[in-house]
């Protein structure tokens, strides 16, 4: 246990890039972002059904299985509207690791299925369908916020139902400190993002059931899915409607 979460920790937002000098060459010498979006796009580094789409990124949904892939744009007023990569910088980050970029969209979408009965009351039953991305850079991450929501009411709902405190486990003050060690800001949230997967594991195990009578042992593990997630070296910022929004750390 403490190796499995040892070796996960360090990959947090740590993704691999690994066609990183592809495109950084592609773009060299680029200064308009959107011209060095169609050189990615057209080098094929660009995921997703949106590499044939030559950056018009529409707001068609699609099935679960093939998610439309955007980046975003949030405007003042709160929503969400397609658009280029606000540099050559963030184009290069949302490219140079298609297969982790993709992978990353598909658990996101698969994570909001699974953690729909835990969403908000506020918001409206919408199935997501679409990934949207936002490049953050190191520093920002001590201001930036993840939307803990769903994460967050699993937790609760199982130290209820386990009597137990996210802390009670040797795996979670292991990730913990490993990545306090690493000075990084979000520790404390993929902290509980593992407390929830050990407790989910637990009740699991002990065939316990939710409040509503459904074994945790017959549903989708949405917190499996969230740590699989981070294991990408990207994090879900937010899930709004029909689009889960996720986070690249800056270059």
């Amino acid at each position: 246990m403490t190796h499995e979460w040892t070796d996960f920790a360090r990959r947090v937002l740590l993704p691999g890039r690994p066609r990183l000098p592809e495109a950084r060459t592609v773009v060299i010498g680029m200064t308009d972002v959107g011209e060095a979006w169609e050189a990615l796009i057209a080098r094929g580094l660009v995921p997703g059904p949106e590499r044939e789409a030559r950056g018009a990124f529409r707001e068609l949904a699609a099935p679960v299985d093939e998610p439309r892939w955007q980046p975003l744009r949030e405007e003042s007023t709160g929503g969400h509207e397609p658009a280029l990569p606000e540099s050559v910088d963030a184009a290069v980050v949302l490219a140079c690791d298609p297969r982790g970029i993709a992978q990353a969209g598909s658990l996101a979408l698969t994570f909001a299925a699974q953690s729909a009965a835990w969403e908000a009351p506020s918001e409206a039953r919408v199935a997501a369908t679409r990934v949207a991305w936002k490049v953050v850079a190191a520093e920002r991450w001590f201001q930036h916020y993840l939307d803990r929501y769903r994460m967050t009411k699993i937790l609760q709902e199982l130290m209820r139902v386990l009597d137990a405190r996210s802390t009670d486990f040797l795996s979670v003050r292991e990730v913990r400190a490993v990545l306090d060690v690493t000075g990084k800001a979000y520790a404390l949230r993929v902290a509980d993002d593992v407390a929830a997967c050990v407790l989910w594991r637990e009740a699991a195990a002990r065939d316990l059931q939710r409040p509503d009578g459904t074994p945790y042992r017959e549903l989708p593990d949405p917190t499996a899915t969230m740590i699989e997630l981070w294991s990408t070296g990207y994090a879900l910022d937010h899930i709004r409607g029909d689009t889960a929004v996720l986070v690249a750390p800056a270059l």
